[in-house]
Formats: structure tokens, C-alpha cells, sequence
């Protein structure tokens, strides 16, 4: 039985949960399904989290992806589009919203891959490097991911799903 303990108040005026008078702590975040869950979402940590995963496999392939690969940039593209970006935008339609900055964190890793892929000089525009190698942003990529979620939602069979899906995007 879970039952709020009203006796014990912490000094944020919370009350503790309580299971068979055990007390369960309160948690600053939470992983559920590979999203990270903070109080205000904010999902400030799950970008970190995902950055720092997304980093570690661009490491890890950068022998592939790097500046003096032979692969064509065709094949890098698909490298980064399977390897990183869906480390990137797994789950989007949930942390879409999240502040542009906290966001452009996620932008700085693309950008970084198509210089690299594309052995492109510094001064050259991100936008550029962007249209030669056909990648949108990370912003618009994760847009369009959320609309065709809430598209494909909003025509369930399930009446529950369909009446939640109102798109968060016009």
C-alpha cells in the first residue's frame, strides 16, 4: 500500500512516500525508457546524456568519418544518419520542445560531422555544408519527426491515443 506520509514533511514542504512504512526518496531525475525525466522538464541532463553518447560513438567511428576517410560522402551521410543522429533524436517528440540552447548542443555534433565528412575549410557556412550533404537541422529533423508522430497518432485505431495527439506544433 503507498500512502503519503504527512508526519514526515521534507524542507521543500514535500511530503515522503511510503510503501509497506518503508520511505521511497525522492528522486531529481529519472530514466524511463531511455529518457531522462526531470522535475520541470527540462531535459537539460538527457541532452547531456545523449550528447556524450552521440560524442563517444562519432569517436568511435571517426576513422570512418573523418577528413581523410575514402568513403564517399554519400556513405558517411548514412554512417551518421543510422550511427549518431538516431542516438541524437531517439524518443524527440518528447524533449522537441526543450530550450533552443540546450538543443544546440545536439546542432554542434552535426556541424562538426559535416565539416569533417566533407574535409570542408573553416570559413565555409554550416548551412552549406548542410545542403551538400541533404541533412536538415537537428531542430528541424526532430519538428518533423514530432509532426509525422502525432500524424500517425492522431489516426489510431486506439479512440485513447487519437484523443491525446494533439500536435504541439501547428
Amino acid at each position: 500500500m503507498v500512502r503519503l506520509g504527512v508526519d514526515s514533511l521534507s524542507t521543500k514542504n514535500t511530503p515522503n512516500l511510503k510503501m509497506l512504512d518503508a520511505i521511497i526518496p525522492w528522486q531529481r531525475n529519472y530514466k524511463y525508457l531511455g529518457v531522462t525525466l526531470d522535475k520541470n522538464l527540462h531535459f537539460r541532463d538527457h541532452i547531456e546524456r545523449v550528447r556524450n553518447t552521440a560524442l563517444f560513438y562519432k569517436a568511435r567511428l571517426g576513422a570512418v568519418l573523418g577528413r581523410k576517410s575514402k568513403l564517399s560522402r554519400r556513405n558517411k551521410r548514412t554512417i551518421y544518419k543510422m550511427c549518431i543522429r538516431t542516438v541524437m533524436t531517439y524518443a524527440s517528440p518528447v524533449f522537441a520542445h526543450a530550450a533552443p540552447k540546450a538543443l544546440h548542443r545536439l546542432q554542434v555534433i552535426q556541424n562538426k560531422f559535416c565539416r569533417a565528412a566533407t574535409d570542408a575549410h573553416w570559413c565555409v557556412r554550416n548551412s552549406i555544408l548542410h545542403r551538400d550533404l541533404e541533412l536538415p537541422t537537428i531542430s528541424k529533423y526532430m519538428k518533423d519527426a514530432s509532426k509525422r508522430f502525432f500524424d500517425i497518432a492522431g489516426s489510431h485505431p486506439n479512440a485513447l491515443l487519437r484523443a491525446l495527439s494533439h500536435p504541439p506544433y501547428p
